[in-house]
């Protein structure tokens, strides 16, 4: 019986008509701010992560650009990959170039460490976001005359970090690796 008369006590205050529902209230536009703000911060990311990602993209173009005139020799002589006449024989000639010089230029990081870093505005000293661990792998086509099946390629990766604007500190930087690739196709 006791329990019968906390719950009917219970159901007396809750059926009260007294202000009752200005903790709901609070609580209900304090989770739907929560929740912009989680919709802001994943848009941000998205933002931030779909520049970068473009900026590689272009940097892997120049690269494979710039493998242009390595090819070139090969084309002429019916074969599409990255290779030069050495003596009687084809040797295999690829030029990396500098991808982290040319997103630097693009994306406007700067060097620190063994990250390359684009720093916020100049009274904060955090970061925007970091990059770091940049592979380039370029797969020349086998030396085949005609081979169009398979084209020359360059795959990028690269890590990038990106802190939380909210969460004052305690929560992790959100961390991904960016992949992109490019391809040389000759048009003939």
């Amino acid at each position: 019986m006791m329990g019968g008369g906390r719950i009917s006590y219970i159901r007396k205050i809750l059926k009260r008509k007294n202000g009752n529902s200005t903790p709901t209230t609070v609580a209900l536009v304090l989770g739907l701010l929560l929740l912009i703000c989680a919709m802001a911060e994943f848009f941000r990311l998205m933002v931030i992560v779909q520049g970068v990602r473009d900026g590689v993209q272009q940097a892997v173009v120049a690269v494979m650009t710039t493998n242009y005139d390595e090819a070139y020799n090969g084309l002429r002589e019916g074969y599409s990959g990255g290779y030069v006449r050495s003596g009687n024989q084809w040797v295999e000639n690829l030029d990396y170039s500098d991808v982290y010089h040319r997103l630097d230029e693009l994306l406007g990081t700067r060097r620190q460490g063994s990250y390359h870093v684009k720093v916020q505005a100049q009274e904060s000293s955090g970061y925007e976001y970091r990059l770091s661990g940049l592979s380039v792998e370029i797969t020349n086509t086998p030396l085949t005359p005609g081979n169009t099946s398979r084209n020359m390629e360059a795959e990028v990766r690269v890590s990038i970090e990106i802190p939380f604007s909210f969460g004052w500190g305690f929560m992790p930087p959100f961390q991904m690796e960016i992949r992109t690739k490019a391809a040389y196709m000759p048009k003939f």
